[in-house]
């Protein structure tokens, strides 16, 4: 559990560290006054080296820094968290950050920030954590003035949908994201087809960093093959990601995602303890590397780059590749 949050984090950051993405977000979900009072171009990402080790095993540790458009200008910090499952801790962990970077400015002897809080939710449970600090307190309306108050901004992907496009800015790499995200662990190869047609259409496929991305997102983060994903790939997408191919299916056999790697790590663990942990080590690498190569020459991959993944001879790849034939 704990390293599937890490992927959505590491995911995330990705996403929402990208200037563009992040102002185009913001324009989509601000209430109307407050994005006229700022200026969305002024976007810069925040260094926060400042948080302690402790919370940033809870916060995404993600702060972007703009201006106001009119009057005093002012600084104001747009703090984001990102959350896959309801946190009944989420107003506490806000509270602590909010805190951490007031501190820093009382330190620096400097006026203090204005702080937004946003919580980005795409778990698949509805978000029934209360937004506001008076409301969770159940603070008497008489003590009110005296207590201290916050309230968050959530965002939860369960109502958003690719017919927003206009909304974030016609963005169709911050779109697809978004639409991942909501679609976690529900990718199956009708809506994965959609999803890649959407690609195309928007043209994003041209832009081979951000496509990787995606796509090793989508690969980890659902149950469907990864047979089946790059067979819609190579089906919707056609020429303009064969050089994709053989980076994701590289990363895909770093992780552990090409069907059979654990299976073969299995077998050698078992054949270790009946023949000896070296040689069961050795088979089951060997059958990992045949099942890896089965895989990829399936998805259309050249046996020369299936030779280079998998360290298999190139006698013996195309050798499997005959009898797949």
């Amino acid at each position: 559990m704990k390293s599937l949050r890490l992927v959505h984090n590491n995911f995330f950051l990705k996403v929402f560290k990208d200037i563009g993405n992040s102002a185009d977000f913001l324009r989509g979900v601000l209430p109307p006054d407050v994005a006229d009072l700022l200026d969305l171009d002024s976007i810069q990402t925040e260094d926060s080296g400042y948080v302690d080790e402790s919370l940033r095993n809870h916060l995404s540790d993600l702060v972007i820094k703009l201006n106001t458009r009119t009057g005093n200008k002012a600084d104001v910090y747009v703090l984001f968290e990102h959350k896959s499952y309801p946190d009944e801790n989420i107003l506490w962990q806000l509270l602590k950050y909010q805190y951490l970077m007031l501190e820093e400015d009382f330190r620096a002897k400097r006026k203090f920030r204005i702080i937004v809080p946003i919580v980005f939710y795409h778990g698949k449970s509805r978000w029934k954590v209360e937004k506001s600090l008076f409301r969770s307190m159940k603070i008497p309306e008489s003590l009110k003035k005296y207590a201290l108050n916050f309230e968050y901004m959530l965002f939860d992907t369960k109502d958003f949908d690719l017919s927003q496009n206009e909304k974030f800015g016609r963005n169709a790499y911050l779109m697809s994201a978004m639409s991942l995200m909501k679609e976690m662990k529900e990718m199956n190869p009708e809506k994965t087809t959609v999803f890649f047609q959407y690609l195309a259409k928007s043209g994003l496929v041209k832009d081979r960093d951000f496509i990787l991305i995606l796509f090793e997102y989508l690969a980890r983060t659902n149950d469907i093959e990864e047979k089946d994903i790059m067979d819609i790939i190579t089906s919707e997408l056609g020429s303009e990601t064969e050089d994709v191919m053989p980076t994701l299916a590289q990363k895909w056999l770093e992780q552990g995602k090409i069907e059979g790697r654990e299976e073969g790590r299995e077998e050698g663990r078992e054949e270790g303890r009946e023949e000896g942990r070296e040689e069961g080590r050795e088979e089951g690498a060997f059958r990992k590397a045949v099942d890896t190569c089965r895989n990829a020459l399936r998805s259309k991959i050249s046996p020369e780059t299936v030779a280079i993944i998998t360290g298999l001879p190139l006698e013996k790849v195309l050798e499997i590749q005959k009898e797949l034939k």
